[in-house]
């Protein structure tokens, strides 16, 4: 499932800005985004757009194009303000409209929104549709001419060649679901620190030995599979087969067919090298074991011990209200310096709850000083 990215929702709270005369702070969701003041009141429908969006090139967003039309997390008047904020009446041009929309309505593809890329997603995305160019079917390369053509292919590829087993990482952020803190607050919890490099998966399945007509004969192989946040990666040279080497990944997945692997990776080239490395390395974030159930993080540890792997930092295991009850407690909570690198801010934490290897709930929580940083 797409992210949303822009979607009605209420403003629930309107709070003054410090010796600020012309802004304030609204709350949407458990977001805090500056305002003009007095253009919304509370309980307002509004359009929220989250950050890491792009917006397209139109009046209205002319204030982002120093910024390239991406939503970012901004500081003004000391204020962290995190999301765009506007009237309904910007595209809902009349009363009857803005009355019928409902709240949560995901609105991403009716405002043309998009989401921002990573270097790396943006090249991942470069080599499909390269690929996709040089085809030899030349009704698909004519095609390829038109980008809402060249969108449709490339969603349609990544849909295709990632393994149709494994769930694609992407937690949700605490913001978004703020009414988790009241359903959950005595459920046990595992934090892990966020780390910022490049999601990888490495998993394996039984599959038949041959192909074709030959195919349903009752003779099975195991496949090893790697792949990058979107798709399978069969380009041996990448960091994600060279991660796959150095942790020995192809024999640990064939030893448990159908276990997936997924953690982050890096190198001293990528993301900035923030956390000062010299050679490929990777941290394990999740294992789903071939019958379903889910690794909590200290089995992980356990896992990882045995296999000669390395795993994110386990920060602590506790009741979910021992982090905060409130989205700003959360948000105050993942504040810190990275274990793995002790000079810088940690990007953030992840928070999951796993009970008999059934996954209850996960959500990450971002640190805004590491947003204002190296966004």
């Amino acid at each position: 499932m797409e992210r949303s990215l822009a979607h009605i929702e209420v403003i629930n709270n309107i709070q003054p800005i410090k010796d600020a005369d012309k802004i304030e702070v609204a709350s949407v969701l458990g977001w805090e985004c500056v305002v003009k003041k007095d253009e919304f009141k509370i309980g307002d429908k509004i359009i929220y757009i989250e950050v890491d969006s792009i917006v397209p090139d139109k009046p209205v967003y002319e204030f982002l194009r120093d910024r390239k039309f991406r939503v970012r997390t901004i500081k003004l008047r000391g204020q962290i303000s995190q999301g765009l904020v506007l009237p309904l009446s910007v595209y809902y041009l009349n009363q009857k409209s803005r009355d019928n929309v409902k709240i949560s309505t995901d609105i991403t593809n009716y405002l043309n929104i998009t989401k921002y890329l990573s270097p790396s997603e943006r090249n991942e995305n470069e080599e499909v549709i390269r690929k996709l160019r040089e085809d030899k079917n030349k009704l698909r390369k004519f095609m390829m001419r038109y980008s809402w053509i060249r969108k449709i292919f490339l969603s349609k590829t990544k849909k295709s060649r990632f393994p149709y087993w494994v769930s694609k990482t992407d937690e949700n952020r605490i913001q978004n679901i703020p009414e988790v803190l009241e359903q959950f607050k005595d459920k046990t919890f595992y934090i892990t620190e966020k780390i910022d490099y490049q999601s990888g998966t490495w998993t394996s399945k039984k599959v038949p030995k041959f192909n074709g007509i030959f195919s349903k004969l009752p003779f099975t192989k195991i496949s090893f599979v790697v792949a990058s946040r979107n798709l399978t990666v069969s380009d041996k040279s990448s960091l994600y087969w060279q991660i796959a080497k150095k942790y020995d990944l192809e024999n640990i997945c064939k030893k448990y067919p159908g276990i997936i692997i997924q953690g982050e990776q890096g190198n001293s080239k990528i993301q900035g090298n923030k956390y000062l490395l010299q050679e490929p390395k990777m941290w394990i974030f999740n294992i789903k074991m071939s019958d379903g159930k889910f690794l909590n993080p200290i089995e992980i540890d356990s896992f990882c011990d045995k296999n000669n792997l390395d795993s994110v930092p386990l920060l602590e295991k506790v009741p979910l209200s021992r982090l905060g009850n409130t989205v700003n407690e959360m948000v105050k909570y993942a504040e810190g310096k990275s274990k793995i690198n002790p000079k810088i801010e940690r990007e953030g934490v992840v928070v999951r709850c796993i009970e008999d290897g059934n996954k209850i709930l996960s959500f990450k929580i971002i640190n805004p000083k590491f947003l204002l940083k190296y966004e």
